[in-house]
């Protein structure tokens, strides 16, 4: 049986339309394969000398596509030992890329703080940068996460 050059023609087209949308169809899927939720140790460091390296605790819940969590950390101010607690803001997750940022009072003083993380999650780390910005001042830091094991 002999084909005819447009019965060809056709039988390729639609062979790479059907391709083209299962590519399409799989590319926006993009499910995320990470999930973050848990509890992360996180530390943040600087080559400033002056600035110390803090620890805060993150913690972090994915529902869907949809993020959410906290940033904390026991601070000492004049010999009184306080608890903060402040929400994750523009939490964002893809792949294994993790963005948020957190906005609170500044601890002494006046005005307020405003973090914002960005990194990558491998297995039970968290590695990225930060950037702090009060008082007129923005500063970044690396920072990492290391994931508290129940």
């Amino acid at each position: 049986m002999k084909l005819r050059p447009n019965t060809c023609l056709t039988s390729l087209a639609m062979a790479f339309t059907l391709i083209g949308l299962t590519m399409h169809a799989t590319a926006g899927d993009n499910p995320s394969t990470v999930d973050p939720t848990g509890i992360w140790k996180v530390t943040h460091s600087s080559t400033n000398t002056q600035m110390r390296p803090a620890e805060y605790t993150l913690k972090l819940k994915l529902e869907g596509s949809t993020l959410t969590g906290t940033l904390g950390n026991v601070s000492t101010v004049n010999g009184k030992s306080r608890v903060y607690e402040w929400p994750i803001n523009e939490a964002k997750l893809q792949g294994n890329e993790i963005s948020f940022s957190v906005t609170h009072p500044f601890e002494v003083g006046h005005g307020t703080v405003t973090s914002s993380y960005q990194g990558k999650i491998s297995g039970d780390t968290i590695k990225g940068t930060s950037k702090i910005e009060f008082l007129g001042h923005a500063y970044t830091r690396d920072w990492k996460a290391e994931r508290i094991k129940e």
